[in-house]
C-alpha cells in the first residue's frame, strides 16, 4: 500500500511544481474578481493602485513605502517583471494579467502590439500607499537578438530605456507607469488613470530620480 500512496505524492509534487506560476497569482486574481465591480478606489481609502507592464527584456521593480531603491534581492520588493517565475510565462506565452480593477487604457487594451519573441507582454497592478513615497526601477531591453527562429537570427535592438523614480500617490487615484518617446529620446513616466464619461484620461505626475538606499 505504501508505494501507490508514495507515486500519488510524487505526481502531486510536479503538478505543484508545473503550476508555480499560476499558483503563485492565485491570490492577486482572486483579489482581482473582488476588486471588479469597484472602476476606482475609494475616495477615502489609505491606499493607490499602480498598474505596471512587464515581458521578457523588460524591468519593473516596486518598492512601496521607499524613496530609494534597494538590491534586487532584498525583502519587501515586487518583481512585476525580472523574476524567475515571470520571465519563464513570458517566454512560453502562459503568463496573464493581474487586475485590481484599474481602468483599461489604451496600452492595457492593446497589449499584445507589444509581444515580442518568445516575449509575451502582460500587466499587474498593485496596492501602494497613498500620500507616502514609493520607487520603481523600470527599464526596457529588446532581447530578440538572442534568439534564432525558423533559421533567421534577429540582430536588430530596438533602443532601450531604463531608470529609478520616486512619486508620491493620492488617497484613492489610480495610476500606470509608462514610456514615452520623442525621436530617439526616452523618459520614464507616472500617468494618473483617470475614467470619466465612458473613457479614459492619462495625466502624468510629478516623479523625482530614485536614490540608492
Amino acid at each position: 500500500m505504501k508505494k501507490p500512496v508514495f507515486l500519488f505524492s510524487l505526481l502531486l509534487c510536479s503538478a505543484s511544481f508545473a503550476q508555480d506560476t499560476a499558483t503563485a497569482e492565485a491570490p492577486a486574481a482572486a483579489a482581482a474578481t473582488e476588486a471588479a465591480s469597484a472602476p476606482a478606489a475609494p475616495a477615502t481609502s489609505a491606499i493607490s493602485r499602480l498598474r505596471l507592464f512587464g515581458q521578457n527584456g523588460a524591468t519593473a521593480f516596486l518598492y512601496r513605502d521607499s524613496s530609494c531603491i534597494r538590491g534586487m534581492f532584498s525583502d519587501g520588493v515586487e518583481k512585476a517583471s525580472g523574476g524567475m517565475s515571470s520571465a519563464f510565462g513570458s517566454l512560453i506565452g502562459s503568463v496573464s494579467n493581474t487586475s485590481l480593477g484599474i481602468p483599461e487604457t489604451e496600452t492595457s487594451k492593446n497589449l499584445s502590439r507589444k509581444d515580442g519573441i518568445f516575449s509575451k507582454a502582460y500587466f499587474r497592478e498593485y496596492e501602494v500607499p497613498a500620500d507616502k513615497p514609493s520607487s520603481l526601477r523600470i527599464g526596457f531591453q529588446d532581447v530578440s537578438p538572442f534568439y534564432v527562429v525558423n533559421g533567421i537570427n534577429y540582430e536588430t535592438v530596438s533602443p532601450s530605456c531604463s531608470g529609478d523614480i520616486t512619486f508620491t500617490p493620492r488617497a484613492g487615484e489610480d495610476y500606470e507607469a509608462a514610456f514615452s518617446w520623442e525621436g530617439k529620446r526616452c523618459s520614464i513616466s507616472i500617468n494618473r488613470v483617470i475614467a470619466k464619461d465612458g473613457k479614459t484620461e492619462l495625466v502624468p505626475v510629478p516623479i523625482t530620480r530614485a536614490p540608492s538606499c
